[in-house]
């Protein structure tokens, strides 16, 4: 069957699954796998065989990275120092939408998971029982403001693989210099486009009753389970505060301390690094957490990270079987004879995202594909890691792990969270997109290879 069929067909399948709401997400992304090489006409143990090692690898590459980030937010939570981290970061405003942007956009690099970076500041955004209209926006803010910056600022998950597939020699000091400012001016947009999205909600009591029950920054509280941080050791002294802080930031500047150890003085590979700091930031906080506080939070923090890691895990195994089945080479050969090159990264990368919905996993078929297709020597790095990076989140839904965690913690159903969610991603990435086609433009213009459109 033609791939491109065999992809609608099977985004059909995962979209009605999706919708029922009846079958986990664990379920519904596998069966896609399944029915998508069968479709491409392989043998069941063979895709099978394939399934089971896309979720492998995908376990590998991020069981580390997700529990260690999920614990040290359990540990922080349960000894009630979440607030001091957001305070920390508030930089002064009272705005919880643009407290929640900020907090994601800043802390989803460090933490090297956008996912994890939710779930540490969620309990904070919103405390449970709010039923203001406009409770869940700073969690959609949050959200996608971690997103953002994930899928462009180096050093994350996504824009490793990027750089190391296709241009290892390309300066990250230079990458970062037009990256952070793009995505800083993104969030910016974002949160003005939330206002528009929630105009209709003004008048419904926000200002009268939307802040019961709303754990604001600097407001002690931000449990899951409705408690508050009162519930932790008071602070009586400058003693007691210092060494509160000291717990609550410990665990981030040894994983800033570790990064920096890690590229400049042990020359480590990027994997290594981010399994590292990771790792470096789970011990400290173990370490530094009260002996009756340090099995209960990991326990805690294991359960949810199990939850997280299979559905990850399943979108893997949709990535594997589009990489071995021939399904990713068919559909970029059937676009380079009748597309400018310039387009096709960034079709290819939102196509692959929608089919299996990992930023990772995408962002790594879509490098490994378009290197091997010769298009990376055509095309400046910049413009090329900014259409993969757009491709990443222009069009994020059912096959998104994030997309259910974000519906899961809000309670909103699936037309508003495509609306809070997938809308604004997806205005994200057609400016990311747009800024990569003005830069090949005017400053970074490429050679169109004829060899190429003529297939």
């Amino acid at each position: 069957m033609d791939a491109v069929a065999v992809l609608i067909i099977t985004l059909v399948f995962i979209t009605v699954l999706a919708f029922s709401r009846k079958v986990p997400i664990f379920l519904t992304l596998f069966s896609g796998a399944v029915l998508m090489g069968l479709l491409a006409g392989f043998g069941f143990e063979q895709v099978i065989n394939w399934t089971i090692k896309g979720m492998g690898s995908t376990f590998t590459a991020f069981a580390v990275v997700i529990l260690s980030g999920i614990v040290i937010v359990r540990l922080l939570y349960d000894q009630g120092l979440l607030d001091i981290i957001i305070s920390g970061l508030s930089f002064g405003t009272k705005d919880r939408d643009i407290n929640a942007g900020i907090l994601g956009y800043i802390l989803a690099v460090p933490t090297t998971c956008c996912m994890t970076t939710y779930m540490m500041l969620a309990p904070a955004m919103k405390k449970e029982g709010d039923i203001n209209p406009k409770s869940n926006r700073p969690l959609y803010l949050l959200a996608v403001g971690s997103i953002i910056s994930y899928v462009l600022i180096f050093p994350t998950p996504v824009t490793i693989p990027i750089i190391t597939a296709l241009a290892p020699e390309y300066s990250i000091f230079n990458l970062d210099a037009i990256t952070i400012p793009l995505s800083l001016g993104i969030l910016v947009i974002i949160m003005l486009l939330f206002r528009f999205l929630y105009r209709s909600t003004k008048g419904n009591g926000e200002e009268k009753d939307g802040n019961k029950g709303v754990n604001k920054v600097g407001d002690t509280g931000g449990d899951i389970n409705g408690e508050t941080a009162e519930s932790a050791e008071p602070v009586r002294t400058e003693k007691t505060a210092a060494n509160l802080k000291l717990r609550a930031w410990a665990p981030f500047i040894v994983m800033i301390a570790t990064t920096l150890a890690g590229f400049f003085i042990f020359h480590l590979s990027h994997i290594i690094i981010m399994q590292t700091i990771m790792l470096a930031g789970l011990i400290t906080a173990l370490a530094l957490a009260p002996a009756d506080i340090r099995m209960k939070s990991f326990s805690e923090g294991a359960k949810f990270a199990g939850l997280i890691l299979f559905d990850l895990c399943a979108a893997g195994a949709i990535g594997r079987v589009i990489r071995e089945s021939g399904l990713a080479s068919g559909i970029t050969d059937s676009m380079i004879p009748v597309l400018p090159d310039i387009m096709i990264p960034f079709i290819v990368t939102a196509i692959f995202a929608i089919a299996q919905g990992s930023r990772v996993t995408t962002a790594v078929i879509a490098s490994e594909i378009i290197a091997a297709s010769g298009l990376a020597a055509t095309i400046h790095p910049i413009p090329m890691i900014l259409m993969i990076a757009a491709g990443t989140c222009f069009v994020v839904f059912f096959t998104d792990p994030y997309f259910w965690l974000v519906q899961k913690t809000t309670g909103d159903d699936i037309k508003t969270v495509l609306k809070n969610y997938t809308l604004p991603l997806a205005v994200a990435a057609v400016i990311i997109f747009v800024v990569a086609l003005l830069l090949t433009a005017f400053f970074f213009p490429y050679v169109e290879d004829a060899a190429l459109l003529m297939g």
